[in-house]
C-alpha cells in the first residue's frame, strides 16, 4: 500500500470520448540550459508529431491542440524554474473535454514518454510505486534513535528521539584496600547496570515511536542501521509484526555525518538501495510463483490471451508484466473489452461492437488491472516470464462461476450485453 494506491485506481477509471487523453512523464533533473532545452524541443517535437496523426476536422483535435498548447506553456515554465525546482520527474495527464489536469512531481525521474489514447498510460507510475515502496529507516543508539520515513525516493518524515544515558565514572584502582580491585569492580558493575537501565528505557521509547509511525502508515518496509550489536538489540525490542518488515540491515553511512543535507541524500539513497535489493528477490519470487501456479491449473494465467481475458473478467489479483512488452491488440468502443489479436479479430467476441487499434496492449492491461484493484507488478525481463510472452496473472478466481475448471459458454465482459 502506497501513497499512490489511491491515484492510480482513480486516473484508472478515465476513459475519453473523441478527445483523447494526453499523458506525460519527464525527467526534469537539470543542471544547466542545456538540459532544460532538450527537455523543451522533446515535448516540443512529440506535440507536433502528435498533432500530424489527426486530419483536419478529426473529433477532438481542436480540444486536443488546446490542451497540447497548455501543456507546452507548462513544460515552459518548468523549464524556465519557475516552479518545483526540486524534484526529478513530472507525470502529468490531461484532457481539455473531460476537464483533466493532473500534474504529479516525484523526488524520482521518469523516462521521458508523450503519448494520447483513451486512457491515460500509468505503467511508469506504477512501477514508481512498485520499486520505491516506503520505508522506515530506523539508527538505533544508546540515547533512542534517528527514525526516518522515505516514501516514493523522497524524505517523508524525519524525528530524532534522544534520551538520558548517564556517564560511566572512571574509578581508579585502590590499592590501599585489604582486598585489592575490590570497590572498583563492584562500582564498575553497579554504573554498568545503571546505564543500561536507562539504554533499555530509551530503546523502549524509540521502538514505541516506530510503531507510531508505522501504524500511521501502515505496509511500510524497515531498515535498520548501526553496528549489529546495536541493531541487534533494537530489532529484538520490536513486536512480531515489525520483526517481519525488516528486509535490511546495514552499516551506518558515512555521509550521514557530513550535514543535514547530504544526512537526508544518505538515509534516501540507503533506503532505495535496501528496497532496491528486495525488489529483485521479490520479482524474481513473483515469476516463479505465477508461471508455477498457472502449470500447476492454480490460480494462476500465463500469455496475452489468457490474461486480457481474465482481466475483463474482472478475475485478475496481481498483474505481471515485463517492463519491455510491446505487444498491440484491440480495444471495444461498446463495452471497453480489450483483446490481444488485433489481427485476426474483426468484431468484439463479449458484444459484437466495433474495435479499434490498442498499440500499447501493455498499458491497457496495467490500466484495467488498476481500475478493477487488481496490483500490478512490473518486473525487468527474465527469460521465464517471457517464455510466456513477458505477461502473467494471479488470479481471485478460476472462472467468472468462482468454480475451479469451470467457465462460462459465452464471453462476457463490463458493459456487454447478456441477454
Amino acid at each position: 500500500m502506497t501513497q499512490l494506491d489511491g491515484t492510480l485506481s482513480e486516473l484508472a477509471k478515465l476513459r475519453s470520448g473523441s478527445e483523447p487523453i494526453v499523458s506525460l512523464y519527464l525527467d526534469t533533473r537539470w543542471s544547466d540550459e542545456h538540459q532544460r532545452e532538450r527537455v523543451r524541443l522533446f515535448v516540443q517535437e512529440k506535440i507536433r508529431k502528435t498533432l500530424g496523426h489527426y486530419a483536419d476536422g478529426t473529433p477532438g483535435k481542436e480540444g486536443l491542440e488546446r490542451t497540447l498548447r497548455k501543456i507546452q506553456d507548462f513544460v515552459s515554465g518548468l523549464t524556465g524554474q519557475v516552479y518545483e525546482k526540486e524534484k526529478s520527474g513530472l507525470a502529468l495527464f490531461a484532457c481539455e473535454s473531460s476537464g483533466l489536469w493532473r500534474t504529479l512531481f516525484f523526488a524520482r525521474p521518469f523516462r521521458p514518454e508523450l503519448c494520447t489514447d483513451g486512457f491515460p498510460h500509468l505503467t511508469q507510475l506504477a512501477r514508481l510505486a512498485d520499486d520505491f515502496e516506503p520505508a522506515i529507516v530506523v539508527a538505533p543508539s544508546q540515547a533512542g534513535a534517528d527514525i526516518f520515513h522515505v516514501s516514493l525516493g523522497d524524505l517523508a518524515l524525519e524525528s530524532h528521539l534522544r534520551g538520558f544515558v548517564p556517564r560511566q565514572e572512571e574509578d581508579q584502582f585502590n590499592s590501599g584496600s585489604g582486598r585489592p580491585g575490590q570497590h572498583y569492580y563492584e562500582r564498575q558493575s553497579k554504573d554498568e547496570r545503571h546505564q543500561e537501565a536507562f539504554v533499555q528505557k530509551n530503546r523502549k521509547a524509540a521502538v514505541q515511536e516506530v510503531q507510531a509511525v508505522f501504524d500511521h502508515n501502515p505496509g511500510c518496509h524497515l531498515v535498520l542501521v548501526g553496528p549489529s550489536e546495536t541493531v541487534a538489540a533494537f530489532e529484538r525490542e520490536l513486536p512480531e509484526r515489525l520483526r517481519e518488515q525488516v528486509i535490511a540491515r546495514i552499516p551506518r553511512p558515512r555521509q550521514w555525518d557530513n550535514g543535514d543535507g547530504v544526512r537526508a541524500d544518505g538515509v534516501v539513497a540507503g533506503a532505495a538501495e535496501a528496497v532496491a535489493d528486495h525488489e529483485k528477490q521479490k520479482e524474481q519470487q513473483v515469476i516463479d510463483a505465477v508461471v508455477g501456479q498457472s502449470l500447476r491449473g492454480g490460480l494462476a494465467v500465463m500469455g496475452p490471451d489468457d490474461v486480457v481475458e481474465a482481466l475483463n473478467q474482472g478475475r485478475v489479483h496481481k498483474l505481471v508484466l515485463e517492463e519491455d512488452f510491446t505487444l498491440t491488440g484491440w480495444r471495444c468502443d461498446n463495452c471497453d473489452a480489450i483483446g490481444a489479436n488485433a489481427e485476426t479479430q474483426e468484431v468484439c467476441p463479449y458484444c459484437r461492437g466495433d474495435l479499434k487499434v490498442l498499440q500499447h496492449l501493455g498499458e491497457a492491461m496495467v490500466t484495467r488491472a488498476l481500475a478493477e484493484g487488481a496490483e500490478v507488478e512490473i518486473v525487468a525481463h527474465a527469460n521465464k516470464l517471457h517464455s510466456y510472452r513477458s505477461v502473467g496473472a494471479f488470479l481471485r478466481q478460476t472462472a467468472q462461476t468462482g468454480l475451479r475448471g469451470a467457465s462460462q459458454p459465452w464471453p462476457s465482459a463490463p458493459g456487454a450485453s447478456q441477454s
